[in-house]
């Protein structure tokens, strides 16, 4: 399985390790069904066990591309939703504001909507009891002013993301944890991709009733000053815990091995060799839009900018990815296949650390680099 490993990677993440870059890491690198390495480091926390293959990382952000993103391409494959269909066909026009009514589904999978990147709406929404949450974090959403008029300039969002996920739900009758099991994970085998719900007191301090979180190894994030407690198996993000655990934006834990296995599936449909989804709605998918001035993403996923990018510098600029804020990330390369998967805490125990900002690049060129000797020989 470590057919790819290099003695250089090795020691970048043992020196990530010594500098406190995270406390654990899991690392795959791999073509759609074939992995080239699969290597942990580090514990999942201090004094815990040694991460594992099954070790679970928050995975943030990710969830945008592996749960909203997938299930609108699903939806959009079968009918049952248009990328242009606007956010008029969603609210009635008693609580969607004039300005919001020709935002359009891919505006906001594109981050064009003209929506703000975030608010700490759970400050307010805490207080709320929880049936109420989730229609009073609507009403909030669909208040916010907007930065732009849709589709002029591009701002990463996780509020439109919120929206994506209510209007799923709206549009498909279920919760997203349900319906990414039934539609994503289910049919793949994938066991190790899924949300922690939980039944949120009103009193962020008092711990969560659990269903799942017990049962699972977790790699811990960050101590909460919010919640006063290390947060393991509880997902990181305020709005996201909120709502109980599952959100459009974040929510989602996961295994390296299981995103691995998501995006070989999604990959094997962009190239035609999967048929049970239609391989042009991936595509689209995975194309950057070009809507907004400047702006490297495609729907849902974003693409390599042309400096700097947390790609390095030899992943194709038709290769798409994401990165979460929990220290995850994922970057694929639809010309060759190449995918490399990377997941740590760098959270923990505090978000104020910006290290694995260089940390990214490093590992992808230096994978990319053993990839690149290895067919040499």
């Amino acid at each position: 399985m470590d057919r790819l490993f290099s003695p250089h990677i090795d020691e970048l993440f043992r020196a990530a390790l010594r500098d406190k870059v995270f406390s654990g890491a899991s690392l795959i690198a791999a073509t759609p069904g074939n992995i080239l390495i699969h290597r942990n480091w580090g514990t999942t926390m201090k004094g815990g066990n040694p991460v594992a293959d099954g070790t679970r990382f928050d995975l943030a952000s990710l969830t945008k591309a592996l749960v909203t993103a997938p299930l609108y391409a699903w939806a959009v494959g079968t009918g049952k939703l248009d990328l242009d269909w606007a956010m008029s066909r969603f609210f009635s026009s008693d609580i969607l504001p004039a300005d919001k009514a020709g935002i359009t589904l891919r505006h906001l999978l594109n981050h064009c909507s003209g929506l703000p990147a975030y608010h700490p709406f759970y400050r307010e929404l805490i207080g709320t009891p929880p049936p109420l949450r989730r229609n009073a974090l609507l009403s909030r959403i669909l208040r916010t002013p907007l930065l732009n008029e849709p589709g002029r300039m591009s701002c990463y969002s996780d509020l439109g993301f919120l929206l994506l996920g209510m209007i799923l739900e709206n549009t498909l009758g279920n919760s997203l944890e349900p319906l990414s099991s039934e539609i994503l994970f289910a049919p793949l085998g994938i066991r190790s991709l899924h949300y922690c719900p939980m039944v949120v007191p009103t009193n962020p301090e008092e711990l969560p009733k659990r269903s799942t979180a017990e049962l699972l190894e977790f790699a811990a994030t960050e101590f909460c000053p919010w919640r006063r407690r290390l947060l393991v198996g509880e997902v990181h993000d305020e709005n996201a815990y909120c709502l109980g655990g599952v959100a459009g934006h974040a929510g989602l834990f996961g295994t390296a091995h299981g995103v691995f296995r998501l995006l070989s599936f999604l990959a094997e449909v962009h190239s035609g060799r999967n048929t049970s989804w239609p391989a042009a709605v991936l595509r689209e998918f995975w194309t950057r839009q070009n809507a907004a001035a400047e702006s490297t993403w495609a729907l849902g996923y974003d693409t390599p900018s042309a400096s700097g990018s947390s790609s390095g510098v030899y992943f194709s600029p038709r290769s798409v990815g994401h990165l979460g804020f929990s220290g995850t990330s994922f970057w694929i390369d639809p010309d060759t296949g190449i995918m490399v998967i990377l997941l740590t805490n760098r959270i923990y125990p505090t978000r104020q650390n910006e290290k694995l900002k260089a940390f990214r690049p490093a590992v992808h060129n230096l994978v990319m680099e053993a990839l690149h000797a290895t067919e040499k020989h």
